[in-house]
């Protein structure tokens, strides 16, 4: 029985996919429509499923999901199985701000806003912990400086607060998992930066349309159109030719049936943690300015391979 089904409306598709990895990563096991429904399975009998074998929901709230005439359903299951909140059954995580209002504003929620990804990741792990919230160790005391007695088992000069040395963060190997895991974000997150990357495109670019289509669970192609003319192409799957651990980038129509490629991300593991590393690269015009070929971020890599599938609309 998986631990979590997560509820949310489209615009917050990388809020919901976010949590996702989070939460694997922390052991817990995950039903995700963006990774779990696949082509050809029936979607309302799905969501049925996912809702109704998960252990807990978690709904993706923000503006759009509160005006969504369809997320009713996906929450109501988990409701109706513990109206009184005693499981924990139903957690609302807030990525947006918006007003929470009926039912769901009697159930304690979790807020993503306002901090960045490290205060994020601390809030969802404290507020999906079914355990009490008492800290490891004792607060400090709220009290007048003044009022603080020294413990009577040691002198003044040894009660003297010292403040503790800083200690560096030593990072171990990256393990298989470790690596099969960043190569999965990565991908997702490119895949995810030229879907949005090509709507944008096609609103602000006259005449201009597109094709996304994703082939597999770890490949897709893209294709963009001119006043009905194919001026790009490419396609980007994970793997390579040289092996598993990479993300391979292909440019052309030709490209959509065969394995030749333009560029290979290899995994690289530098002194910031693991990265990927262009093979192929060149580093022509404007594709790499202000990117270093050999350690990029899973963002930085979307952004590369983006720059060099459009580089012929500039041309």
């Amino acid at each position: 029985m998986p631990d979590f089904f997560i509820s949310y409306t489209s615009p917050d598709r990388q809020w919901a996919e976010w949590i996702g990895f989070v939460l694997e990563e922390e052991g817990f096991s995950v039903v995700l429509q963006a990774w779990d429904f696949r082509p050809g399975s029936n979607f309302v009998l799905e969501m049925q499923k996912a809702a109704g074998s998960s252990q807990r929901t978690i709904m993706v709230l923000s503006p759009d999901y509160m005006t969504s005439q369809f997320t009713g359903s996906e929450w109501a299951a988990a409701f109706a199985n513990d109206p009184q909140g005693l499981k924990k059954s139903l957690l609302p995580v807030i990525v947006r701000p918006c007003s929470v209002e009926g039912i769901l504003k009697s159930i304690v929620h979790i807020d993503l806003t306002g901090g960045d990804e490290k205060t994020a990741r601390q809030r969802l792990l404290d507020g999906v912990n079914v355990k009490r919230a008492k800290p490891s160790s004792r607060p400090a005391f709220p009290g007048a400086q003044h009022a603080v007695k020294a413990f009577p088992g040691k002198s003044a000069e040894q009660s003297r607060t010292v403040a503790a040395p800083y200690i560096p963060k030593v990072r171990g190997a990256p393990s298989d998992v470790d690596k099969r895991r960043f190569l999965r974000q990565a991908f997702e997150e490119i895949k995810s930066y030229f879907q949005n990357a090509l709507q944008e495109l096609e609103r602000q670019v006259k005449g201009l349309e597109y094709e996304f289509q994703p082939v597999t669970a770890l490949e897709f192609t893209a294709e963009i159109f001119l006043h009905g003319k194919s001026v790009a192409a490419c396609k980007i799957w994970q793997g390579g030719m040289l092996s598993e651990n990479g993300i391979s980038y292909a440019e052309g129509r030709h490209s959509f049936g065969n394995n030749s490629c333009n560029e290979i991300l290899s995994l690289a593991d530098g002194a910031g943690g693991l990265g990927l590393s262009s093979l192929m690269g060149v580093g022509f015009g404007r594709v790499a300015d202000h990117l270093d070929l050999k350690n990029l971020s899973p963002g930085q890599a979307a952004e590369y391979l983006w720059r060099r599938f459009v580089a012929r609309l500039e041309a």
